[in-house]
């Protein structure tokens, strides 16, 4: 993704501030779309053995190009071992912190999802924050800055990256896709490529199919029917990360169909799923 085609806005405040040398300490970046190549362009402008005159990357020299490749020594990435981030990786950093870089005296670390950090882990993290000298800069990328320890929290600026809808209809439509598919699957992914791959999920496809067919008799007025439809969802849906898209995609269907009624009903569904109810139980209070 090109940051000048989906965060024109964002790119341009950031270029300012490294124009005007008011790069801060620490970030928390919000929103998957474009952050993550965000950081790797401020940690380029960082880096840059060439950077123009207004101090921007020239994103072509060896230092650029090592970014870009995630291989130049002094950016350092944390990213969840499993479900989670633990202390021992945050606290491997305690040196990194401590100590100049080894090509220039500036370090880049870029935590990905962030709202993983355990809780020792945050609590070493602020520690390092409160140490670092100020040639260390830290972005901190989540999905939810509410996940984020309060503390850490404030002492990071946040951005926030919304989702270019728009721009990720264009290139899921150029792609092939139908409008209508681009269309939903833009709004439930996160990047184009996650979009593609889900369009061509077998899976997915039979789900997709599936909640229209599910979402068609609750617009009918089916509901007895609905409920008994139950079973075939819960064997498309048979995963956390599966259930959570079926919910979006059926408040998306019952949008367009126009069941406002039935989108109140979704939205508790949601909400109860969240918290930990099954999801057939969850699903079941749409149609009961």
């Amino acid at each position: 993704m090109k940051l000048a085609e989906i965060q024109r806005q964002i790119l341009g405040q950031f270029q300012q501030v490294i124009a005007s040398h008011r790069l801060s300490h620490a970030y928390l970046f919000a929103g998957s779309f474009g952050s993550f190549e965000m950081s790797l362009y401020l940690a380029q402008s960082c880096f840059c053995e060439n950077k123009t005159a207004d101090g921007l990357p020239c994103e072509q020299c060896r230092a650029c190009r090592l970014v870009a490749d995630l291989e130049f020594a002094d950016l350092h990435i944390i990213e969840p071992e499993g479900q989670s981030i633990k202390a021992e990786q945050i606290r491997a950093l305690s040196e990194v912190f401590s100590r100049t870089g080894m090509e220039g005296s500036q370090i880049v670390v870029i935590i990905r999802q962030a709202e993983k950090m355990n809780a020792t882990a945050a609590n070493a993290l602020l520690k390092s924050m409160e140490e670092a000298r100020s040639e260390v800069h830290i972005f901190l990328l989540t999905e939810n800055e509410n996940l984020i320890l309060p503390t850490i929290r404030s002492r990071s600026q946040l951005v926030k990256f919304p989702k270019n809808i728009a721009y990720m209809e264009s290139k899921l439509e150029e792609a092939g896709l139908l409008k209508s598919q681009a269309s939903l699957l833009a709004q439930l992914t996160s990047t184009v490529d996650e979009a593609l791959s889900l369009a061509k999920a077998v899976w997915f496809i039979d789900g997709q199919k599936k909640l229209q067919h599910w979402t068609d008799l609750i617009a009918s007025q089916k509901l007895d029917e609905a409920y008994l439809y139950l079973g075939s969802l819960l064997e498309v849906f048979d995963d956390k990360a599966k259930q959570q898209l079926a919910l979006e995609m059926t408040l998306n269907l019952l949008h367009q169909k126009g069941q406002k009624s039935a989108m109140q009903k979704a939205f508790k569904a949601i909400k109860y799923w969240k918290q930990n109810v099954n999801f057939e139980s969850s699903l079941s209070l749409i149609v009961l």
